[in-house]
């Protein structure tokens, strides 16, 4: 009984640690639901239960004990004393970390030179904005503009339904009714509802002068943005990744299979991309604005896919349905999933869309 007390004792210890550490790690990445966390206090519960079972004796007696007792308190004996070094090597510790942490120099931002200590944000903001670097970037090799379009002509294509608007909901009511709604219904999408929200998030809305127009803004009309819909439940479409080709208003089949799990481990153990109809993954092909916006164009790029993610938001809640963006995932795994090299094009959003 002693050695199942202590093992106990001992999980419980490290069950409080994993916690911390779970809950750390999920505030600075602000998730909005880690399943990670949850299971754990889940166990870390049923762990302080037994423990609270295996001690009840020691408990029960406890409280039985009176308030106020009439023996005289017992002398702490010296050796059980801390010792004035102790003591004092603690509070010269906690000191130090304090005054080493707050005061310690750090290098100095450099604008040109990336330390260990520059925040890369920063650099990027500074070394972007215009100047005399952007006067003569037409003389620096920037290279061409690449295809506008992306599509997969080996991969099985499904003809979208023409988008009928629904005008279920005015603008004005979406904007007030707009939220991140994390928990979904297991009601699939029809064909129908994906088209149009598909299109309302960056379908081509106008053909001229050779561009195809669409509902979220772009620098330069030049449409970096790519959507990837990881499918769980859409009526008429088999579970799997399809990439979404706005040109054809059509979705290419690229991998079929569940992958709403291997989403919850890639989003940090959120766990909207499983319970949701579906996943909607964005990536940019970077050159498509570099070429012509050069060292402003990661911030035409990140802009560009907020538009989008709006666009997604208002359609959903106009559509009775809920959206939620996950911006804390694994961009490796998850560029891996779709099949994109990370570098010339790379996720920069995820957004989860189910009934409510």
């Amino acid at each position: 009984m002693k050695i199942l007390r202590a093992a106990v004792s001992f999980s419980l210890i490290l069950g409080g640690l994993y916690l911390f550490i779970t809950g750390l790690w999920a505030d600075t990445l602000d998730l909005n639901r880690s399943v990670y966390h949850r299971n754990g206090g889940l166990i870390v519960s049923i762990i302080a239960a037994v423990h609270v079972w295996l001690n009840r004796k020691a408990l029960f007696s406890y409280f039985r004990r009176p308030l106020i007792s009439s023996r005289k308190p017992q002398p702490i004996a010296p050796s059980e004393r801390p010792s004035r070094r102790a003591f004092f090597a603690a509070l010269a510790t906690a000191i130090g970390g304090f005054f080493l942490g707050r005061f310690w120099p750090r290098k100095a931002f450099e604008l040109g030179e990336l330390g260990p200590y520059t925040d890369a944000g920063e650099f990027y903001h500074q070394w972007s904005k215009p100047g005399f670097t952007s006067s003569i970037g037409y003389l620096v090799q920037w290279g061409g503009p690449p295809p506008a379009f992306k599509e997969y002509p080996s991969a099985p294509t499904i003809k979208l339904p023409e988008p009928k608007p629904l005008g279920k909901m005015s603008l004005e009511e979406a904007l007030q009714r707009r939220r991140s709604i994390r928990d979904y219904s297991q009601a699939p999408l029809s064909l129908e509802e994906l088209s149009l929200l598909l299109h309302l998030a960056d379908g081509i809305t106008l053909w001229q002068y050779g561009i195809g127009f669409r509902t979220a803004p772009s620098a330069g009309a030049l449409y970096p943005i790519e959507i990837y819909p990881v499918v769980n439940r859409v009526e008429g479409l088999k579970p799997g990744v399809y990439h979404y080709n706005v040109r054809l208003h059509a979705l290419e089949l690229l991998k079929e299979g569940e992958f709403g799990a291997e989403m919850v481990q890639y989003c940090a153990g959120q766990e909207m991309p499983k319970t949701a109809a579906l996943t909607l993954i964005l990536t940019a092909i970077f050159q498509r604005t570099r070429w012509k916006y050069r060292e402003r164009a990661y911030r035409y790029v990140l802009l560009e896919g907020g538009h989008i993610g709006q666009n997604v938001y208002l359609a959903a809640t106009a559509m009775g349905m809920g959206a939620c963006a996950i911006g804390a995932f694994l961009d490796d795994h998850i560029n891996r999933l779709i099949g994109v090299d990370g570098k010339e094009e790379a996720v920069i959003y995820v957004l989860t869309v189910g009934k409510i």
